[in-house]
């Protein structure tokens, strides 16, 4: 009998925390029950959700008494467990299986896990359902279509998360790479965004802009518009009161 037809709920819990938990209760004998005080350091939900998960996959029953499959999966080695893995897959997964081994396409899957699981109502529930099935698939070593949904660290599946991206600043360039001073002793960056004014009594003012005019409140827009007036504005003694040069904030 097709499990879909026995009433299975697939799991739409993250698979990293159903197979991680798995491996936590190998590391130790296992109870004859496996009950919350084993998932201390899960969440509420987590609780619930790997609770319901193995009872969806027959390896705890109703009172939540271990079930051989689950004595097998605990007290087997990394290959036996994906061995095992992909039997369950096979047996309760028939339906995407079967779409797969046709090359069929994303679409295909959703529209399998829609016919095949009709408890699932929720589109978003069936996105994670689809996921878990794609992520303990791929554990177990199962070839699926190549038109199916890809799976990355981190969105279920043991890994690495992503690493973050780092923010660098923009080094503003050298006198050199701008062409050196103009004929009032600033220095206009190519990016725009510095300006640099040559005082009468010596010495250099560089202002960096680095805003979003539009973000900006009327008061600090006008104060930065202003500021940069001055900037424009200031004459060195000595120098040409014409000036074609334009800063862009």
């Amino acid at each position: 009998m097709d499990a879909a037809d026995e009433g299975f709920k697939p799991p739409y819990m993250s698979f990293q925390t159903f197979w991680n938990f798995i491996d936590e209760l190998g590391s130790k004998p296992l109870p004859p029950r496996i009950d919350r005080s084993l998932m201390g350091s899960k969440s509420g939900s987590d609780q619930a959700n790997l609770t319901a998960s193995f009872t969806a996959f027959g390896l705890i029953d109703a009172n939540s008494n271990v079930l051989p499959l689950l004595q097998k999966l605990a007290e087997g080695g990394e290959e036996e467990r994906k061995a095992l893995l992909a039997t369950m897959v096979r047996e309760y997964y028939s339906e995407p299986m079967a779409v797969s081994e046709r090359h069929g396409t994303s679409k295909d899957l959703r529209d399998t896990f829609v016919s095949s699981y009709p408890g699932i109502t929720s589109a978003d529930t069936r996105r994670k359902c689809i996921t878990f099935y794609l992520h303990a698939a791929r554990t177990a070593g199962l070839e699926l279509s190549a038109h199916f949904p890809s799976t990355r660290s981190g969105s279920g599946a043991p890994g690495a998360s992503k690493p973050r991206k780092s923010s660098t600043r923009r080094k503003p360039p050298s006198d050199q790479d701008s062409g050196g001073e103009d004929a009032r002793g600033r220095t206009p960056q190519s990016e725009g965004d510095t300006y640099t004014v040559a005082l009468a009594s010596g010495g250099k003012v560089s202002v960096v802009v680095d805003v979003n005019l539009f973000a900006l409140t009327t008061e600090d827009r006008n104060f930065v518009i202003d500021l940069v007036d001055k900037l424009k504005g200031y004459e060195t003694p000595g120098s040409d009161s014409d000036d074609s040069e334009e800063v862009s904030p």
